[in-house]
Protein backbone atom coordinates (compact mmCIF):
# COMPACT_ATOMS: atom_id res chain seq x y z
CA UNK A 1 0.00 0.00 0.00
CA UNK A 2 0.97 3.28 -0.56
CA UNK A 3 1.95 5.63 2.36
CA UNK A 4 2.64 8.70 0.17
CA UNK A 5 4.68 9.75 -3.23
CA UNK A 6 6.57 12.90 -3.35
CA UNK A 7 8.08 14.82 -6.72
CA UNK A 8 9.82 17.98 -7.33
CA UNK A 9 11.56 20.06 -10.40
CA UNK A 10 9.76 17.95 -12.43
CA UNK A 11 7.14 19.51 -15.60
CA UNK A 12 5.16 22.06 -13.64
CA UNK A 13 6.11 21.34 -9.86
CA UNK A 14 8.99 22.97 -9.04
CA UNK A 15 9.12 22.64 -5.36
CA UNK A 16 8.80 19.18 -3.37
CA UNK A 17 5.14 18.43 -3.33
CA UNK A 18 3.81 14.98 -1.32
CA UNK A 19 0.31 13.37 -1.90
CA UNK A 20 -0.09 11.90 1.71
CA UNK A 21 -2.65 8.70 1.31
CA UNK A 22 -2.49 8.87 5.05
CA UNK A 23 -5.88 9.41 7.02
CA UNK A 24 -7.03 11.91 9.41
CA UNK A 25 -8.61 11.03 12.68
CA UNK A 26 -12.45 11.49 11.18
CA UNK A 27 -15.46 9.67 12.63
CA UNK A 28 -16.90 9.32 8.60
CA UNK A 29 -16.98 6.54 6.46
CA UNK A 30 -14.50 4.21 8.45
CA UNK A 31 -15.00 1.73 5.47
CA UNK A 32 -13.08 4.45 3.37
CA UNK A 33 -9.86 3.49 5.05
CA UNK A 34 -7.39 0.18 5.02
CA UNK A 35 -5.48 -0.81 8.32
CA UNK A 36 -1.93 -2.41 7.18
CA UNK A 37 -2.26 -4.94 10.58
CA UNK A 38 1.01 -6.78 9.45
CA UNK A 39 2.72 -3.93 9.18
CA UNK A 40 1.16 -1.71 12.62
CA UNK A 41 -2.34 -1.54 13.12
CA UNK A 42 -2.27 1.83 14.33
CA UNK A 43 -2.21 3.62 11.32
CA UNK A 44 -4.65 3.81 9.22
CA UNK A 45 -4.57 4.56 5.12
CA UNK A 46 -7.17 5.88 2.90
CA UNK A 47 -8.52 3.71 -0.04
CA UNK A 48 -8.82 6.62 -2.67
CA UNK A 49 -8.09 9.65 -2.99
CA UNK A 50 -9.69 12.17 -5.76
CA UNK A 51 -7.43 15.24 -7.01
CA UNK A 52 -9.41 18.29 -8.54
CA UNK A 53 -8.04 21.49 -10.17
CA UNK A 54 -8.80 23.93 -12.97
CA UNK A 55 -7.25 22.64 -16.32
CA UNK A 56 -3.34 23.30 -17.25
CA UNK A 57 -2.84 23.59 -13.27
CA UNK A 58 -0.73 19.87 -13.12
CA UNK A 59 -2.93 16.97 -12.28
CA UNK A 60 -2.21 14.91 -15.16
CA UNK A 61 1.53 16.13 -14.18
CA UNK A 62 1.13 14.02 -10.65
CA UNK A 63 0.85 11.35 -12.89
CA UNK A 64 2.96 11.32 -15.08
CA UNK A 65 6.11 11.83 -12.26
CA UNK A 66 4.40 8.58 -10.69
CA UNK A 67 4.31 6.70 -13.93
CA UNK A 68 8.23 8.32 -14.92
CA UNK A 69 9.53 6.83 -11.25
CA UNK A 70 7.68 3.57 -12.13
CA UNK A 71 9.61 3.41 -15.35
CA UNK A 72 13.23 4.25 -14.49
CA UNK A 73 12.79 1.64 -11.78
CA UNK A 74 11.59 -1.06 -14.09
CA UNK A 75 13.91 0.23 -17.13
CA UNK A 76 16.54 2.02 -16.49
CA UNK A 77 18.85 -1.05 -16.46
CA UNK A 78 17.40 -1.89 -20.11
CA UNK A 79 17.98 1.71 -21.28
CA UNK A 80 21.27 1.54 -20.12
CA UNK A 81 22.72 -1.42 -21.93
CA UNK A 82 21.34 -0.07 -24.99
CA UNK A 83 23.59 3.13 -24.48
CA UNK A 84 20.25 5.43 -24.18
CA UNK A 85 20.03 7.70 -21.22
CA UNK A 86 17.08 8.53 -18.37
CA UNK A 87 15.57 12.09 -19.51
CA UNK A 88 13.22 13.84 -16.84
CA UNK A 89 11.50 17.28 -18.15
CA UNK A 90 12.78 19.96 -15.37
CA UNK A 91 10.84 22.92 -14.25
CA UNK A 92 11.48 25.00 -17.11
CA UNK A 93 9.83 28.59 -15.48
CA UNK A 94 12.68 29.66 -12.99
CA UNK A 95 16.52 29.35 -14.42
CA UNK A 96 17.74 28.40 -11.05
CA UNK A 97 16.33 25.01 -11.56
CA UNK A 98 18.63 24.14 -14.22
CA UNK A 99 21.24 23.04 -11.73
CA UNK A 100 19.35 21.05 -10.03
CA UNK A 101 18.49 17.14 -9.88
CA UNK A 102 14.69 16.13 -10.56
CA UNK A 103 13.16 14.72 -7.25
CA UNK A 104 11.32 11.14 -7.07
CA UNK A 105 10.02 8.97 -4.04
CA UNK A 106 7.53 6.95 -2.75
CA UNK A 107 7.21 5.65 0.61
CA UNK A 108 5.32 2.15 0.52
CA UNK A 109 3.91 -1.02 2.56
CA UNK A 110 4.44 -4.54 1.28
CA UNK A 111 3.29 -6.89 3.64
CA UNK A 112 4.63 -6.74 7.15
CA UNK A 113 7.59 -4.05 5.63
CA UNK A 114 7.43 -0.09 5.04
CA UNK A 115 9.87 0.60 2.16
CA UNK A 116 11.16 4.40 1.18
CA UNK A 117 12.89 4.46 -2.40
CA UNK A 118 13.55 7.15 -4.18
CA UNK A 119 16.04 8.81 -6.66
CA UNK A 120 17.66 12.06 -8.08
CA UNK A 121 18.31 12.89 -11.85
CA UNK A 122 20.42 16.07 -12.89
CA UNK A 123 21.82 15.76 -16.35
CA UNK A 124 20.68 12.49 -17.40
CA UNK A 125 22.13 10.90 -15.22
CA UNK A 126 21.16 9.25 -11.71
CA UNK A 127 23.19 11.81 -8.78
CA UNK A 128 21.28 9.92 -5.79
CA UNK A 129 19.16 7.19 -4.99
CA UNK A 130 18.09 5.64 -1.41
CA UNK A 131 16.59 2.27 0.03
CA UNK A 132 15.63 2.45 3.45
CA UNK A 133 13.06 -0.25 5.06
CA UNK A 134 11.39 -1.02 8.55
CA UNK A 135 9.93 -4.11 9.53
CA UNK A 136 6.83 -2.90 11.76
CA UNK A 137 7.07 0.04 13.90
CA UNK A 138 10.14 0.18 14.31
CA UNK A 139 13.20 2.90 13.40
CA UNK A 140 14.03 2.56 9.62
CA UNK A 141 17.32 1.05 8.52
CA UNK A 142 19.25 1.73 5.55
CA UNK A 143 20.04 -0.67 2.32
CA UNK A 144 21.77 1.23 -0.09
CA UNK A 145 22.40 5.07 -0.29
CA UNK A 146 23.88 6.60 -3.59
CA UNK A 147 26.10 9.42 -3.27
CA UNK A 148 26.53 10.88 -6.92
CA UNK A 149 27.27 8.87 -9.40
CA UNK A 150 30.47 6.22 -8.66
CA UNK A 151 29.65 5.58 -4.14
CA UNK A 152 27.24 3.31 -3.45
CA UNK A 153 27.01 2.88 0.74
CA UNK A 154 25.44 -0.98 1.09
CA UNK A 155 24.07 -2.82 4.31
CA UNK A 156 26.54 -4.89 5.21
CA UNK A 157 24.24 -7.53 6.61
CA UNK A 158 22.14 -7.68 3.67
CA UNK A 159 24.97 -8.01 1.41
CA UNK A 160 25.82 -10.89 3.33
CA UNK A 161 22.40 -12.07 3.52
CA UNK A 162 22.49 -11.94 -0.38
CA UNK A 163 25.77 -14.15 -0.85
CA UNK A 164 27.70 -10.49 -1.88
CA UNK A 165 25.22 -10.88 -5.22
CA UNK A 166 24.54 -6.96 -3.86
CA UNK A 167 28.05 -5.73 -3.84
CA UNK A 168 28.73 -7.54 -7.03
CA UNK A 169 25.53 -5.98 -8.67
CA UNK A 170 27.43 -2.46 -8.10
CA UNK A 171 29.78 -3.36 -11.40
CA UNK A 172 26.69 -3.20 -13.52
CA UNK A 173 25.82 0.40 -12.64
CA UNK A 174 26.33 2.86 -14.46
CA UNK A 175 25.33 6.65 -14.00
CA UNK A 176 22.38 6.31 -16.21
CA UNK A 177 21.20 3.42 -14.34
CA UNK A 178 19.03 3.18 -10.68
CA UNK A 179 20.82 0.67 -8.80
CA UNK A 180 17.76 -1.01 -8.09
CA UNK A 181 16.80 -1.20 -11.42
CA UNK A 182 20.49 -3.11 -11.78
CA UNK A 183 19.16 -5.76 -9.00
CA UNK A 184 15.66 -6.11 -10.37
CA UNK A 185 17.57 -8.14 -13.43
CA UNK A 186 19.65 -10.43 -10.81
CA UNK A 187 18.06 -13.56 -8.76
CA UNK A 188 18.54 -13.88 -4.94
CA UNK A 189 18.79 -10.50 -3.64
CA UNK A 190 16.59 -10.39 -0.28
CA UNK A 191 13.74 -8.06 -0.52
CA UNK A 192 14.30 -6.92 -4.35
CA UNK A 193 11.64 -9.50 -5.16
CA UNK A 194 8.66 -8.55 -3.13
CA UNK A 195 9.82 -4.85 -4.65
CA UNK A 196 9.65 -5.64 -8.10
CA UNK A 197 6.32 -7.76 -7.85
CA UNK A 198 4.59 -4.60 -6.42
CA UNK A 199 5.85 -2.07 -8.86
CA UNK A 200 4.92 -4.25 -11.77
CA UNK A 201 2.03 -4.73 -10.19
CA UNK A 202 0.94 -0.58 -10.01
CA UNK A 203 -1.27 0.55 -12.94
CA UNK A 204 -1.10 4.07 -14.75
CA UNK A 205 -4.22 4.45 -16.63
CA UNK A 206 -3.78 7.67 -18.58
CA UNK A 207 -6.25 9.76 -20.14
CA UNK A 208 -6.11 8.58 -23.77
CA UNK A 209 -8.33 5.31 -23.17
CA UNK A 210 -8.48 4.36 -27.06
CA UNK A 211 -5.61 2.09 -27.21
CA UNK A 212 -6.18 0.60 -23.82
CA UNK A 213 -8.85 -2.18 -24.49
CA UNK A 214 -5.89 -4.47 -26.64
CA UNK A 215 -2.96 -2.78 -24.63
CA UNK A 216 -4.03 -4.22 -21.24
CA UNK A 217 -8.09 -4.34 -20.37
CA UNK A 218 -8.81 -6.90 -22.89
CA UNK A 219 -5.83 -9.41 -21.40
CA UNK A 220 -7.09 -8.80 -18.07
CA UNK A 221 -10.45 -9.88 -18.52
CA UNK A 222 -9.04 -12.80 -20.49
CA UNK A 223 -7.97 -13.97 -17.72
CA UNK A 224 -10.17 -16.32 -15.81
CA UNK A 225 -9.03 -15.02 -12.39
CA UNK A 226 -10.55 -11.33 -12.97
CA UNK A 227 -13.62 -11.99 -15.42
CA UNK A 228 -16.35 -13.19 -13.13
CA UNK A 229 -15.05 -9.67 -11.12
CA UNK A 230 -15.37 -7.67 -14.19
CA UNK A 231 -19.05 -8.84 -14.99
CA UNK A 232 -20.43 -8.24 -11.79
CA UNK A 233 -19.17 -5.03 -12.50
CA UNK A 234 -21.07 -4.56 -16.24
CA UNK A 235 -23.64 -6.44 -14.85
CA UNK A 236 -24.94 -4.23 -11.60
CA UNK A 237 -24.24 -0.89 -14.12
CA UNK A 238 -26.98 -2.33 -15.89
CA UNK A 239 -25.23 -2.07 -19.48
CA UNK A 240 -26.05 -5.77 -20.95
CA UNK A 241 -22.55 -6.74 -21.87
CA UNK A 242 -21.82 -10.01 -22.89
CA UNK A 243 -18.64 -11.47 -24.61
CA UNK A 244 -16.87 -14.03 -27.00
CA UNK A 245 -16.45 -16.56 -23.83
CA UNK A 246 -20.05 -16.68 -23.35
CA UNK A 247 -20.64 -17.11 -27.09
CA UNK A 248 -18.14 -20.09 -27.54
CA UNK A 249 -19.67 -21.42 -24.34
CA UNK A 250 -23.16 -21.05 -26.07
CA UNK A 251 -22.40 -22.77 -29.04
CA UNK A 252 -20.67 -25.60 -27.55
CA UNK A 253 -24.19 -26.60 -25.51
CA UNK A 254 -27.10 -25.25 -28.24
CA UNK A 255 -25.19 -27.44 -30.89
CA UNK A 256 -23.34 -30.26 -29.30
CA UNK A 257 -20.19 -28.96 -31.09
CA UNK A 258 -17.00 -30.06 -29.91
CA UNK A 259 -15.11 -27.36 -27.28
CA UNK A 260 -11.71 -27.66 -29.66
CA UNK A 261 -13.46 -27.13 -32.93
CA UNK A 262 -15.27 -24.05 -31.68
CA UNK A 263 -12.15 -22.64 -29.91
CA UNK A 264 -10.78 -23.57 -33.43
CA UNK A 265 -13.83 -21.72 -35.11
CA UNK A 266 -13.28 -18.68 -32.63
CA UNK A 267 -9.84 -18.24 -32.44
CA UNK A 268 -9.57 -15.27 -34.33
CA UNK A 269 -12.18 -13.22 -31.99
CA UNK A 270 -10.10 -14.76 -28.66
CA UNK A 271 -7.17 -13.50 -30.13
CA UNK A 272 -8.18 -9.84 -30.40
CA UNK A 273 -10.67 -10.28 -27.48
CA UNK A 274 -13.97 -9.11 -29.40
CA UNK A 275 -16.42 -7.93 -27.05
CA UNK A 276 -20.20 -7.80 -27.87
CA UNK A 277 -23.13 -6.15 -25.93
CA UNK A 278 -26.75 -7.74 -26.70
CA UNK A 279 -28.97 -5.49 -27.93
CA UNK A 280 -33.29 -6.61 -28.03
CA UNK A 281 -34.78 -6.43 -31.64
CA UNK A 282 -38.78 -5.33 -31.36
CA UNK A 283 -41.36 -5.29 -34.41
CA UNK A 284 -43.44 -2.22 -35.42
CA UNK A 285 -45.86 -3.27 -32.49
CA UNK A 286 -43.25 -3.63 -29.89
CA UNK A 287 -43.12 -7.10 -29.65
CA UNK A 288 -39.77 -8.66 -28.62
CA UNK A 289 -38.70 -10.32 -31.92
CA UNK A 290 -34.88 -11.78 -31.03
CA UNK A 291 -31.58 -10.70 -29.51
CA UNK A 292 -28.58 -9.69 -31.78
CA UNK A 293 -25.44 -8.76 -31.03
CA UNK A 294 -23.38 -5.30 -31.27
CA UNK A 295 -19.83 -5.31 -31.71
CA UNK A 296 -18.29 -3.10 -28.63
CA UNK A 297 -15.26 -1.18 -29.93
CA UNK A 298 -17.21 -0.21 -33.28
CA UNK A 299 -21.33 0.17 -31.77
CA UNK A 300 -21.22 1.72 -28.69
CA UNK A 301 -20.91 4.45 -26.77
CA UNK A 302 -17.15 5.76 -25.32
CA UNK A 303 -18.53 5.91 -21.67
CA UNK A 304 -19.47 2.39 -22.46
CA UNK A 305 -16.34 1.32 -23.54
CA UNK A 306 -14.99 3.27 -20.81
CA UNK A 307 -16.44 1.62 -18.13
CA UNK A 308 -15.75 -1.49 -19.30
CA UNK A 309 -11.97 -0.66 -19.44
CA UNK A 310 -12.13 0.62 -16.21
CA UNK A 311 -13.72 -2.31 -14.67
CA UNK A 312 -11.15 -4.32 -15.89
CA UNK A 313 -8.24 -2.56 -14.75
CA UNK A 314 -10.38 -1.88 -10.61
CA UNK A 315 -10.82 -5.82 -10.97
CA UNK A 316 -7.12 -6.21 -10.91
CA UNK A 317 -6.47 -3.83 -8.73
CA UNK A 318 -8.98 -5.34 -6.13
CA UNK A 319 -7.98 -8.46 -6.73
CA UNK A 320 -4.33 -8.06 -5.86
CA UNK A 321 -4.55 -5.34 -3.66
CA UNK A 322 -2.64 -3.14 -5.96
CA UNK A 323 -2.39 0.70 -6.87
CA UNK A 324 -3.74 2.35 -9.60
CA UNK A 325 -3.89 5.51 -11.27
CA UNK A 326 -6.31 7.01 -13.27
CA UNK A 327 -6.36 9.89 -15.00
CA UNK A 328 -9.78 11.98 -16.10
CA UNK A 329 -11.79 9.07 -14.16
CA UNK A 330 -15.30 11.36 -14.60
CA UNK A 331 -14.60 11.68 -18.64
CA UNK A 332 -17.48 10.29 -20.41
CA UNK A 333 -19.40 8.80 -17.36
CA UNK A 334 -22.37 9.29 -16.07
CA UNK A 335 -22.18 10.87 -12.44
CA UNK A 336 -24.02 7.66 -11.31
CA UNK A 337 -21.51 5.65 -12.75
CA UNK A 338 -19.18 7.70 -11.12
CA UNK A 339 -20.45 7.20 -7.94
CA UNK A 340 -21.57 3.99 -8.26
CA UNK A 341 -17.66 2.85 -9.06
CA UNK A 342 -16.22 4.62 -5.77
CA UNK A 343 -18.65 3.28 -3.62
CA UNK A 344 -17.57 -0.14 -5.09
CA UNK A 345 -13.90 0.15 -4.46
CA UNK A 346 -14.06 2.34 -1.07
CA UNK A 347 -16.52 -0.45 -0.11
CA UNK A 348 -15.90 -3.01 2.86
CA UNK A 349 -17.03 -6.12 1.21
CA UNK A 350 -14.81 -5.52 -1.90
CA UNK A 351 -11.81 -3.63 -1.18
CA UNK A 352 -10.06 -6.02 1.15
CA UNK A 353 -6.87 -6.70 -0.20
CA UNK A 354 -5.42 -3.01 0.33
CA UNK A 355 -6.30 -1.64 -3.13
CA UNK A 356 -5.76 2.03 -3.44
CA UNK A 357 -7.06 4.04 -6.02
CA UNK A 358 -5.62 7.40 -7.07
CA UNK A 359 -7.30 9.41 -9.80
CA UNK A 360 -7.63 13.01 -11.31
CA UNK A 361 -11.39 14.46 -12.19
CA UNK A 362 -13.35 17.86 -12.95
CA UNK A 363 -17.00 15.89 -11.31
CA UNK A 364 -17.57 18.13 -8.72
CA UNK A 365 -20.70 15.39 -7.83
CA UNK A 366 -17.79 13.31 -5.63
CA UNK A 367 -17.13 16.31 -3.17
CA UNK A 368 -20.03 15.83 -0.50
CA UNK A 369 -20.80 12.78 1.06
CA UNK A 370 -19.62 10.65 -1.40
CA UNK A 371 -15.82 10.73 -0.34
CA UNK A 372 -14.03 11.59 3.00
CA UNK A 373 -12.84 15.00 3.87
CA UNK A 374 -9.27 13.80 3.77
CA UNK A 375 -9.95 12.09 0.59
CA UNK A 376 -9.95 15.40 -1.51
CA UNK A 377 -6.93 16.79 -2.72
CA UNK A 378 -6.45 20.35 -4.86
CA UNK A 379 -3.62 20.87 -7.27
CA UNK A 380 -3.46 24.98 -7.54
CA UNK A 381 -0.81 27.19 -9.64
CA UNK A 382 0.42 30.13 -9.32
CA UNK A 383 1.45 33.39 -11.70
CA UNK A 384 4.90 31.93 -11.79
CA UNK A 385 3.54 28.65 -13.09
CA UNK A 386 4.38 27.15 -10.17
CA UNK A 387 1.99 23.81 -9.66
CA UNK A 388 1.41 22.64 -5.85
CA UNK A 389 -0.48 20.18 -4.10
CA UNK A 390 -2.89 20.33 -1.19
CA UNK A 391 -5.01 18.37 0.77
CA UNK A 392 -8.70 19.03 1.05
CA UNK A 393 -8.73 18.21 5.06
CA UNK A 394 -6.11 18.13 7.08
CA UNK A 395 -5.29 18.99 10.78
CA UNK A 396 -3.59 23.04 8.91
CA UNK A 397 -6.58 23.06 6.92
CA UNK A 398 -9.70 21.92 8.54
CA UNK A 399 -13.42 21.26 6.51
CA UNK A 400 -16.52 21.39 9.13
CA UNK A 401 -18.10 17.95 8.40
CA UNK A 402 -21.34 19.56 8.01
CA UNK A 403 -20.07 21.84 5.12
CA UNK A 404 -21.02 21.66 1.40
CA UNK A 405 -17.23 21.45 -0.26
CA UNK A 406 -18.74 21.44 -3.64
CA UNK A 407 -20.69 24.23 -3.49
CA UNK A 408 -17.99 26.25 -2.16
CA UNK A 409 -15.43 25.10 -4.68
CA UNK A 410 -17.95 26.04 -7.20
CA UNK A 411 -18.03 29.42 -5.95
CA UNK A 412 -14.54 29.58 -5.71
CA UNK A 413 -14.61 30.09 -2.19
CA UNK A 414 -12.24 27.61 -1.41
CA UNK A 415 -8.64 29.03 -3.10
CA UNK A 416 -6.97 26.14 -4.34
CA UNK A 417 -7.43 24.47 -7.91
CA UNK A 418 -9.56 27.52 -9.31
CA UNK A 419 -8.86 30.08 -11.95
CA UNK A 420 -8.59 33.55 -10.59
CA UNK A 421 -8.81 34.83 -14.18
CA UNK A 422 -11.81 32.91 -15.47
CA UNK A 423 -14.78 34.07 -13.25
CA UNK A 424 -17.72 35.37 -14.28
CA UNK A 425 -17.24 39.19 -12.90
CA UNK A 426 -14.17 38.85 -15.33
CA UNK A 427 -15.89 38.12 -18.71
CA UNK A 428 -13.96 39.68 -21.76
CA UNK A 429 -15.50 40.85 -24.64
CA UNK A 430 -14.93 38.71 -27.37
CA UNK A 431 -15.14 41.35 -30.33
CA UNK A 432 -14.79 44.74 -31.18
CA UNK A 433 -17.70 47.07 -30.11
CA UNK A 434 -19.68 47.32 -33.16
CA UNK A 435 -22.17 49.90 -31.73
CA UNK A 436 -19.66 53.16 -32.88
CA UNK A 437 -20.69 54.63 -35.93
CA UNK A 438 -17.83 54.28 -38.01
CA UNK A 439 -15.03 56.69 -38.99
CA UNK A 440 -15.74 58.23 -35.13
CA UNK A 441 -13.36 57.56 -32.05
Amino acid sequence: MLINFSVGNYLSFKDVVTLDMSAEALKEKKGHIHIPYLYNSKITLLKSAAIYGYNAFGKSNLLKAYATYRRFILNSFALGTSNNEVEVEAFRLNTSMTVKPSFFEAIFIIRHTKYRYGFEILDKKVVGEWLYYADGPIRENVLFIRHGQDFIEISKLWNKNSQNKVEQTKIFTKPNNLFLSVMLSQEGIPRIEEIDFWIRGNLILNADYSSSINSGAAQIYADIEYRSTILKFLDNADLGFTNIFEKISNVITSKGIHADIVNFLYDIEKTNFDLYTHHKVFDEKYSFQKMIEFHLQKSESTGSIKYFIISCFLSYALKKGQLIWIDELDASLHPQLLVFLMDIFNGEKNNVNGAQLIFTTHNTIMLDNNLRRDQIWFVDKNEYGESSLHKGHSAETPIRINKSIEQDYRAGKIKKGISKKAIKNNLPSLFDDFSKEPGKP
